[in-house]
């Protein structure tokens, strides 16, 4: 047993020298931040990556998250110049650029409470100290960058007392609240509605005058074509006449015989009691030898 020890005595003191040379050694990677806290003090903060040492046993390793992290803010309801109300969605984006101002202000190390706790509240504190400076349009103009940026810098004061940097700020959604919304919709729509009305009187007033004026177009149209009409008519009643009158000079016996013959025609269904020897019915003898006592038969 005697022999023993000094290997036992051995072994246990390179288990405890390499234990504690594993124990000495961390690494710290690209996206950390490594504190080194002895004793319930923060001693140093290795925030470049490589291999570092410390105390085994005695001092204690806090990691401390070096990448970008970003909060969205819940839906918030804030109030304009004016009165009018908003329904703002926002988020903002840091870094812990001071890991010992960190875990010196902030208990847990953690982002997450640091948010909640501390960067939360004071955003919305901004939102609704900016929105409340702003008209009700500024929101949806290019004044809108102007707002995050002022934003972006309330909060900035405190974030920096925490250790924290501030990277940007940014407006997601800006939206009516529902009673408005509701609001503006019927006052749109009124104004829509009187806009179509007048559109509506301009194509009454507008369709009442092209009917007046088309009903003008046809009445002298009309009256042009009776005008014209009435003229032809004449001048081929006039011409109708002196044809007539050339005619019946030209040939007055065949101009008799047509008249006789017509005549027959009307009376040919009419009972009529009249001698064999009327000068109605010379036409239907033998014709007469001496042309110039002729004289037609009137059936009138």
């Amino acid at each position: 047993m005697m022999n023993r020890s000094p290997w036992i005595i051995t072994l246990w003191t390179c288990s405890f020298i390499i234990t504690a040379f594993w124990l000495s050694v961390f690494i710290v990677y690209p996206r950390q931040q490594l504190a080194v806290k002895r004793l319930g003090k923060i001693i140093r903060v290795d925030s470049e990556p490589g291999i570092y040492f410390k105390l085994p046993f005695i001092d204690q390793i806090i990691i401390v998250d070096d990448r970008m992290h970003r909060y969205d803010l819940p839906t918030k309801t804030v109030q304009v110049r004016g009165g009018a109300f908003y329904e703002v969605d926002a988020f903002f984006t840091y870094r812990i650029t001071d890991a010992r101002l960190f875990l010196q202000t902030v208990s847990s190390g953690h982002p997450a409470m640091a948010e909640q706790i501390n960067l939360a509240p004071r955003f919305d504190d901004a939102l609704r100290a900016v929105y409340g400076q702003r008209a009700f349009s500024d929101a949806l103009s290019s004044a809108r960058s102007n707002m995050m940026r002022e934003v972006q810098r309330q909060i900035s004061s405190d974030a920096r007392s925490l250790g924290i940097t501030i990277v940007d700020v940014r407006i997601r959604k800006t939206d009516l609240t529902q009673a408005i919304s509701q609001r503006t919709f019927e006052r749109m729509q009124q104004e829509r509605y009187a806009v179509a009305e007048r559109l509506r009187a301009r194509g009454r007033e507008e369709k009442d005058r092209i009917v007046a004026e088309a009903n003008r177009e046809y009445e002298e149209i009309v009256a042009e074509a009776t005008r014209d009409s009435e003229i032809l008519r004449g001048e081929g009643e006039a011409e109708r006449i002196r044809i007539f009158r050339d005619t019946v000079a030209s040939d007055s016996e065949f101009y008799a015989f047509w008249r006789s013959i017509n005549a027959y025609k009307k009376i040919r269904n009419v009972p009529m009691i009249l001698s064999p020897d009327s000068v109605f019915f010379k036409y239907l003898h033998s014709p007469e030898k001496d042309k110039s006592k002729f004289q037609p038969v009137d059936a009138r």
